[in-house]
């Protein structure tokens, strides 16, 4: 990523991140919303790691069983994969 993008970049990461939590919160609830939580924690805090992909794997796997809360943003998840 350019040096230019680096900002742009991190504020739609940002930006996911808060619409993605605004629906794990709106759409589950008890166990599975705490553990969706946990993974999207993961993922936002990973965005500058080289183990950024496999958060991502990791947050869609774990919100497979419920995809209605992460499906709006499984395209922009894969866009962000290696």
């Amino acid at each position: 990523m350019a040096e230019d993008d680096k900002g742009s970049g991190s504020a739609e990461h940002s930006a996911l991140v808060a619409e993605l939590r605004a629906s794990v919160l709106a759409n589950t609830t008890g166990e599975k919303q705490q553990r969706l939580l946990a993974k999207l924690h993961d993922f936002e805090n990973a965005a500058a790691t080289s183990s950024f992909g496999e958060h991502v794997k990791a947050l869609v796997e774990e919100a497979e069983e419920d995809t209605a809360t992460i499906a709006p943003f499984l395209s922009r998840l894969s866009s962000l994969l290696p």
